[in-house]
């Protein structure tokens, strides 16, 4: 086994859907805030999450995309070789979640602004009967 592989089996344990506290998802989040490439690197991140907040297909791409390039960078190899060895390690489900934990992490970055945006158009209505 090559030590590339062996960089990225290191880091793609099962325990990985799992746990969100996991390192691979810790520095994976590191990586969305640009932590490894960058302020530009964080504003293209929270302005594709804003833009897209709400379209899954959309979420999914996106976590795809980084998710490899950031185990890419981590073992020193090319993109299409972490995510080779990404879906030969991972069953379709397994896939799956790790899919969705991945969007989870990444809406992180933008929970204040999804918050502040949904929560503030929210109308309440008064029920009858009950003072604040």
């Amino acid at each position: 086994m090559t030590q590339k592989k062996e960089r990225l089996l290191r880091d793609l344990s099962v325990d990985l859907i799992a746990d969100a506290n996991h390192s691979t998802r810790r520095f994976f989040r590191c990586w969305l805030d640009g932590s490894y490439l960058g302020e530009d690197h964080y504003r293209r991140n929270v302005a594709y999450l804003k833009e897209n907040h709400e379209d899954k297909r959309a979420l999914r791409r996106f976590v795809i995309r980084e998710f490899v390039q950031y185990m890419a960078y981590n073992a020193d190899c090319s993109p299409s070789y972490a995510q080779e060895v990404i879906v030969d390690n991972f069953s379709k489900d397994n896939l799956a979640m790790l899919n969705d934990q991945l969007i989870d992490d990444a809406l992180d970055l933008i929970e204040d602004w999804i918050l502040e945006t949904h929560v503030s158009s929210i109308k309440f209505k008064p029920v009858e009967g009950v003072s604040i």
